[in-house]
């Protein structure tokens, strides 16, 4: 009888234990292979559209969108198997739907057609997704991560896609406008604007009370469909995967047009920049001549600099944030000193001190004071007037990095300020002046800003006037560190912050930053 009774209380715990794990399976999703795989994946789709239109009972969907177009073509199937196409034959960005009726209707769509599928392959014997009353294992409420990166259509993209949809007459292949009588879009050549212009980052209304897809919908619905017809005709076309676009080895392997065509919506090669104010031009400080042309093939797309929706009437764009904002990459000084931040420039620049307020010189350097007088009293010249002065102040400009004399460089410095403990430094300072002059050639940004020969010596000798002959950092650093100017290091430390600082700045690998004595250090021991 005791037997009896402790046989039946293990089994009551095992069906408790059995039943307990039931209910987390479910809850976690017993189908394993529904679960993330161990590589961080491209084609990570959110799917959350109710959420536009209820509080979700349960988490988002995470879908992998590639891991179910593989399945599908393995089948013999392709994307119509989940996208409907409209009048036009263009693919919908939707799943079986064309449009949004309502939450229960969407509801309805996603688990009759993604649990039927999976029904239908399991009848089937083939390895496929959750079943029903497998919520769990597609609402998921675990944050997976995803390789996804953006691709933009730069100047070099875009000339491929000119080139294989008809060359320049062929505009209205992916630009067009909506006109209000027609009730449709239609091509304006002419007014070829940016599908940003439009398309913003959610579905939005237009002026004409006309629902307009978000950028993220209009990019895949134009694109992709434009691939696959491509792809039928046998000719030779762009991915249709989202591995294919959004992964870092797809687009390092996107072949470079050289140069590209220039991107001609009626911009001028040169111009003038002027701060406005109420319409009116400010003459409080002088214009900026701006070689417009110059800018263009130094980077990659227009959107580098210019957001918003733009006109050609003299106004040009929206500026994104102040000008000399140094957080603002679409701005003048944050995207000069993103560019400073390269291995070569960044030896000097980035031990450089951040001024609290640029100095009248360096304001100079860009804002013509002489030219003031063409914004009399606010009014803003001609067009024709502002293009012909630019042009002529930046036709006179001296672009060329400045050298300086091997007479005027010394070609070797011996410090010895450790010589106590280890032979005197010998640093070849002729060789690294004339490396730091070489990288700098061609470089337009270090010849406009470097036009003074001597100005790349303040890299090392920060504290002191741009000159040949500058004071020994002994001049201003003590030895010992003096207490007395706790901001300004001793000796010792500003040999070793500045020269390591450089070398790791550079990303230089000899001599070893770390290797005070060995054979590529800069010491040896006494």
């Amino acid at each position: 009888m005791e037997k009896g009774r402790r046989l039946l209380f293990w089994a009551g715990i095992l069906f408790v234990f059995a039943a307990t794990s039931i209910v987390c399976l479910e809850a976690q999703g017993i189908d394993a292979r529904a679960d993330a795989p161990a590589s961080v994946r491209v084609d990570l789709v959110t799917i959350d559209t109710l959420a536009s239109y209820e509080k979700l009972e349960l988490p988002e969907v995470t879908f992998y969108h590639d891991k179910h177009t593989d399945a599908l073509a393995k089948q013999g199937k392709d994307c119509a198997s989940c996208h409907k196409k409209d009048a036009d034959g263009k693919l919908s960005t939707k799943f079986m739907r064309l449009a949004d009726e309502n939450a229960g209707k969407i509801k309805e769509i996603y688990h009759s057609g993604c649990i039927g599928c999976h029904q239908s392959m399991a009848d089937a014997g083939q390895e496929t997704g959750p079943l029903d009353g497998q919520c769990r294992s597609c609402h998921t409420d675990k944050k997976q991560e995803t390789a996804w990166k953006e691709i933009s259509m730069d100047k070099s993209l875009h000339a491929t896609h000119v080139k294989a949809t008809g060359g320049d007459e062929k505009c209205g292949t992916c630009h067009h406008q909506y006109d209000a009588t027609l009730k449709k879009t239609i091509e304006v050549k002419g007014k070829e604007d940016n599908c940003r212009d439009c398309h913003l980052s959610q579905p939005a209304e237009n002026a004409e009370g006309v629902m307009v897809s978000s950028y993220s919908q209009s990019a895949h619905a134009k694109c992709v469909s434009c691939h696959q017809e491509f792809a039928e005709k046998k000719k030779d076309t762009g991915p249709i995967s989202c591995a294919g676009c959004h992964s870092a080895e797809a687009q390092a392997k996107i072949k470079v047009v050289k140069d590209a065509p220039r991107l001609k919506r009626g911009q001028p090669d040169a111009t003038l920049l002027v701060a406005m104010a109420d319409g009116k031009a400010r003459a409080n400080i002088g214009p900026v001549a701006f070689d417009h042309l110059k800018h263009e093939t130094a980077l990659n797309d227009c959107r580098s600099c210019h957001v918003g929706k733009g006109s050609m009437d003299g106004k040009f764009f929206e500026l994104a944030g102040d000008m000399h904002l140094r957080t603002n990459m679409q701005g003048c000084i944050g995207c000069h000193e993103t560019k400073q931040e390269e291995p070569v420039c960044a030896g000097c620049h980035s031990q450089m001190p951040v001024n609290a307020a640029p100095s009248k010189t360096s304001c100079a350097k860009c804002h013509d004071e002489s030219l003031k007088e063409l914004y009399a009293d606010g009014v803003v010249p001609a067009k024709e007037v502002i293009a012909a002065k630019a042009a002529e102040l930046v036709a006179a400009r001296d672009m060329r990095v400045m050298t300086i004399t091997d007479e005027d460089i010394p070609e070797t410095v011996v410090i010895g300020s450790l010589s106590a403990t280890y032979e005197p430094s010998k640093l070849p300072h002729r060789k690294i002046v004339k490396r730091l002059i070489k990288d700098m050639q061609g470089n337009n940004l270090a010849g406009y800003f470097h036009g003074q020969d001597t100005l790349m010596c303040q890299g090392c000798h920060h504290n002191s006037p741009a000159s040949k002959t500058p004071p020994k950092c002994g001049s201003c650093h003590g030895a010992p560190f003096d207490p007395a100017t706790p901001d300004r290091p001793g000796l010792k430390a500003a040999y070793h912050g500045q020269c390591m600082s450089c070398h790791t700045a550079m990303k230089l690998e000899k001599p070893d930053s770390r290797g005070c004595g060995d054979a590529e250090g800069c010491h040896k021991k006494k």
